[in-house]
């Protein structure tokens, strides 16, 4: 009956950390899916990167005082990382994207946020 007890008390604090765990990584998604919606928005305004920078640096500075989205706020180094790879990867595609490329290239980039701009209890 003991090692019942215990098997049950310890299946619950690994479920639990579990969710933590999993919630934290869902935000993650949240955050870089916006990001990379606001990228791909830049990047379809104007082909003249130093207005794409001006943009850029325009929304970090939005982000910040934005109150809407909360936990799905992206952070400076998620929407950064998201526009350049977003960049890098459009080179060639006419603006305005069609519907297919501007979907593949907002996958694409929340994609690689997700995957390689750290997280934010990491910075």
């Amino acid at each position: 009956m003991r090692f019942l007890i215990g098997s049950l008390m310890l299946l619950t604090s690994a479920v639990a950390l579990g969710d933590e765990a999993q919630m934290k990584q869902w935000e993650k998604m949240d955050r870089c899916s916006n990001a990379a919606y606001i990228a791909v928005q830049i990047l379809e305004e104007s082909a003249d990167t130093s207005k794409q920078a001006l943009a850029l640096h325009g929304a970090v500075e939005g982000l910040k005082t934005n109150t809407k989205l909360k936990e799905k706020t992206p952070t400076g180094n998620e929407l950064s990382g998201a526009y350049n790879f977003a960049l890098r990867i459009s080179y060639g595609i006419p603006r305005p994207f069609a519907k297919r490329d501007h979907d593949w290239l907002i996958a694409q980039a929340a994609t690689s946020c997700t995957l390689w701009v750290p997280s934010v209890s990491a910075q």
